[in-house]
């Protein structure tokens, strides 16, 4: 993988991680190369104020562009600037602790940016409302992109512990509508707004949120409830795993990086995630949230699993070791089961593939066709 920092502490390594990521969305439209090298070269390693000012300030400059452009009346530059524009402000949004006050405001310009972007772009898509535990769960549905004469299967795209469920629009979910799949993605609990605004912490039965998604997709007329698939990245490879073992109703399921126990997997394995799990769970300390983790595992129930199972994972996983890959693999009780691991020689050896996503994407877009069509 690319090193822009290349100090050798673990920050550098962090922040070179987290660039790289910016560069394989930048392939469906989150940002361009170029500013983001422009960004970078101010940023010290390690250092979180360099990397909020200067995302920051290439968001300001980008979203005054889109303003202009829509202005005059030239809405795909709008919109092209406003995807650009939500990505620099998330960026800068992560790296501020959830108590920071610049976070929320951060957030607020990054999702309008994304909403207003979208609005002004050709994709079709529309705001979700999504009823779960007396609260409502704020997603968007992508239709399938190209003619449809019949109700569309559809995937559900799951997020991660750090990421928003709007950054998946330049992960996956346009590979998806390309294919002819709609894709529903939403804020599940200790996720984007669910956290963020509503101070709703992650729970370890994620089945829960997902049922509730399903339920949502089979009240509408243009998806198949009989062809709906679940895909889930980073932590979210865990939630979707979990959520397979007991929902009847899926069709499908992809790991988009095994996670077969937060708690060993993440909170002991990785502890430079400590401070956003102990956030995401609603804990008042590290002793709370790690006591909370525990709960979060695939232990005894993998085995449940009856529908098609990908899993894609790299040899060299800084935060997911490749053992819980093939751990949560050998127990799946899956007959159509496939464990795809990435190599330094392929690309994609490290945390979900960041380094490879041109490659790895479309093959588990291809994979889910083949099982929902």
């Amino acid at each position: 993988m690319f090193h822009y920092w290349s100090d050798g502490s673990a920050e550098a390594r962090d922040f070179s991680t987290i660039l790289v990521g910016l560069f394989s969305e930048a392939t469906q439209g989150a940002a361009d190369p170029n500013e983001l090298l422009r960004i970078a070269r101010d940023i010290r390693a390690g250092n979180r104020e360099d990397w909020t000012r200067s995302f920051q300030a290439m968001a300001e400059r980008i979203a005054a562009i889109a303003e202009d452009a829509e202005r005059r009346g030239h809405r795909p530059t709008a919109s092209e600037s406003c995807f650009r524009a939500f990505t620099y402000f998330r960026a800068a949004e992560l790296m501020r602790p959830h108590d920071d006050p610049r976070k929320l405001p951060l957030y607020r310009r990054a999702i309008g940016c994304f909403e207003r972007g979208l609005a002004l772009s050709p994709h079709a898509a529309e705001p979700v409302a999504i009823p779960f535990d007396g609260r409502t769960l704020a997603g968007t549905y992508f239709k399938p992109r190209g003619p449809v004469r019949e109700r569309a299967p559809c995937v559900i795209f799951l997020s991660g512990a750090d990421a928003l469920p709007e950054q998946n629009f330049f992960r996956g979910v346009q590979w998806l509508t390309a294919r002819g799949l709609g894709c529903l993605i939403f804020n599940g609990p200790g996720q984007g707004g669910s956290i963020r605004l509503h101070k709703l912490p992650t729970i370890p039965d994620f089945e829960r949120p997902v049922a509730a998604a399903i339920d949502c997709l089979e009240r509408r007329t243009d998806v198949d409830p009989d062809r709906i698939g679940l895909l889930g990245v980073s932590m979210g490879g865990y939630y979707a795993m979990r959520a397979a073992a007991f929902e009847p109703r899926l069709e499908a399921v992809v790991a988009w990086g095994a996670m077969y126990s937060v708690y060993e997997d993440l909170w002991v394995h990785y502890p430079p995630l400590r401070r956003q799990l102990v956030w995401i769970t609603g804990a008042a300390s590290e002793a709370e949230a790690e006591a909370r983790l525990r709960a979060f595992t695939l232990a005894g129930i993998l085995d449940r699993v009856r529908c098609p199972a990908l899993i894609t994972h790299g040899v060299n996983d800084e935060m997911v070791p490749v053992a819980s890959a093939e751990r949560t693999f050998a127990e799946l009780g899956s007959a159509d089961k496939t464990l795809e691991l990435y190599r330094p020689e392929d690309g994609g050896d490290t945390h979900i593939n960041i380094d490879n996503w041109s490659q790895v994407v479309p093959f588990m877009a291809d994979w889910l066709v083949e099982r929902l069509r």
